[in-house]
């Protein structure tokens, strides 16, 4: 039997000693865990709610990803990421929410974002424009989109803090564009009431291109390349996006143009190439826009009709004149829908047409206020877009001899006769441009394309639940009318459901695609 002595209880404390540690570290684990759990049981409702959602496994093309550091509507460190997205992965695009993830110098952030769509209600395409949008941390240096099984980097783009002037026209991407003839009258009509064009180029035959881009580089015009959704790594068997979009996605890259001048200019107007706008209650866009809106805080944008006009173009450049394009003008039909031209802090995306998001959105103009405003577009009954997509060659020496009539209005003219003399004039400047003359003799003087897109698109037109689509025109290339197609290098995230996102970097233009690729 041992001893009974005072070292023995010393002894035993020591003993005990060790498993009193291991008891407080557990302890304090289970604390750390308790305190954190919170944010796993929101993490983890926030996934069994979106995948509820889920149907399946499809693609994403992140067409551009803006970083506002201020936004009058977007808030502060906004986030806006413009994607095709295929509606088939989710139950509603418009229901469901992603995580964003913000990294600065010192820190990290988790968002979510919110999706919204643009599209025809009536279309039957499987991919439409989608708005991705959240608020992370300041001075953003990397941005990643998730998925439920993994993370991709996305490029970051700085919107514009400048435009050249207060109002700016998008035009649509050009696609199989031979029609060089309207784009001058666009040129030079925008330029003498005030607007500056931005140019999406897809597909162009090379000398029209080779004309644009040498104006772009001079600063008259801006022009960016327009990238069709490719995806260079995909899980399964996947619906080819560019035959499951409508047209050539002008949605989405109308909502990137808006973006990017969201916080420079006064107003901005989304066009065709073909598409001429006359302020005829104005000298300028600005003054009829800014009259228009008359201070109303419930307009969403200024909805101008389209009609259509058949009128005549030369093949030489000498004989460019709005005179007579106007004076031969023969009026065809109304457009069912019509162009908007918005102030951008109303405008967070937009579809073709108009922002199907933007349209009766609440608006409270006061405190006093019980009852919400909606915000909706204001039809302009006097004044209208004319769309001068029909032109035919003409081999006549044909004049302007009278001034042309504004066309919802028997008593107005389209524009006072010296506007024609001065926009002929800058017309013929233009052409006289020391480093154009090489492509200006050589732009094209028939048309091939065009008419067999054209004819193409009127047939999908009248077939019930077509998604209309220039990727369905199966079209011959001519090799006689070498083309210039927009490329660049194609990147795809890990495979991850519901969406393996793709993007593109590296622009550049190429001879290798022809005008249908």
């Amino acid at each position: 039997m041992l001893p009974k002595t005072k070292n023995w209880k010393q002894v035993k404390s020591q003993l005990r000693l060790p498993w009193a540690i291991i008891f407080l570290v557990l302890s304090f684990v289970c604390l750390l865990f308790w305190v954190f759990s919170g944010g796993n049981r929101e993490d983890k409702l926030f996934y069994d709610e979106i995948a509820l959602m889920e149907l399946g496994e499809e693609n994403a093309f992140i067409h551009s990803a803006y970083f506002f550091e201020d936004s009058k509507s977007l808030g502060k460190n906004a986030v806006a990421i413009v994607a095709t997205m295929h509606r088939g992965a989710v139950t509603d695009l418009d229901e469901y929410r992603i995580k964003i993830v913000g990294t600065n110098s010192t820190k990290r952030l988790v968002t979510e974002a919110k999706l919204s769509t643009e599209r025809d209600p009536d279309e039957s395409c499987e991919y439409t424009t989608v708005l991705i949008q959240t608020n992370t941390l300041n001075s953003m240096s990397k941005l990643e989109i998730e998925s439920r099984n993994g993370l991709v980097v996305l490029p970051i783009q700085t919107p514009k803090q400048e435009s050249p002037k207060p109002v700016v026209f998008c035009i649509a991407p050009l696609f199989a564009a031979e029609q060089w003839q309207s784009f001058l009258m666009q040129l030079q009509v925008t330029k003498k009431f005030g607007a500056h064009l931005h140019v999406y180029m897809m597909t162009m035959v090379e000398y029209y291109y080779q004309m644009v881009r040498e104006l772009g580089e001079l600063g008259v015009i801006s022009t960016q390349p327009w990238l069709s959704p490719k995806f260079s790594q995909v899980g399964k068997p996947f619906l080819e996006p560019n035959r499951n979009a409508e047209l050539r996605n002008p949605a989405a890259a109308f909502t990137d143009c808006l973006l990017q001048y969201k916080e420079a200019a006064q107003f901005i107007g989304f066009m065709e190439i073909e598409d001429l706008l006359f302020p005829v209650n104005a000298q300028s866009y600005y003054e009829e826009f800014e009259r228009e809106y008359e201070n109303s805080l419930q307009i969403s944008a200024l909805y101008y009709q389209i009609m259509e006009q058949q009128s005549v173009k030369f093949s030489s450049p000498e004989q460019q004149s709005l005179g007579v394009l106007l004076s031969n003008a023969k009026s065809g039909e109304v457009f069912k829908h019509g162009r908007s031209v918005i102030r951008p802090e109303r405008f967070n995306s937009t579809w073709t047409y108009f922002s199907t998001q933007a349209e009766n959105q609440p608006v409270i103009l006061s405190e006093e206020q019980e009852e919400p405003h909606y915000l909706n577009r204001k039809k302009i009954l006097t004044n209208a877009v004319l769309r001068f997509k029909n032109l035919e060659y003409s081999n006549e020496e044909l004049n302007a001899t009278v001034i042309p009539m504004n066309p919802l209005s028997s008593d107005q003219q389209l524009l006072k006769e010296e506007h024609i003399k001065e926009i002929d004039e800058g017309i013929k400047e233009t052409l006289l441009l020391p480093t154009l003359q090489e492509y200006v003799k050589r732009l094209p003087t028939e048309d091939y394309y065009s008419t067999k897109l054209r004819d193409c698109l009127e047939i999908q037109k009248h077939k019930k639940g077509q998604c209309v689509n220039t990727k369905h025109c199966n079209l011959p290339n001519n090799a006689k009318v070498p083309c210039r197609h927009s490329d660049g290098l194609y990147h795809s995230g890990r495979v991850m459901k519901p969406y393996t996102y793709h993007f593109v970097t590296e622009y550049y233009f190429t001879r290798n695609l022809g005008c249908y690729e």
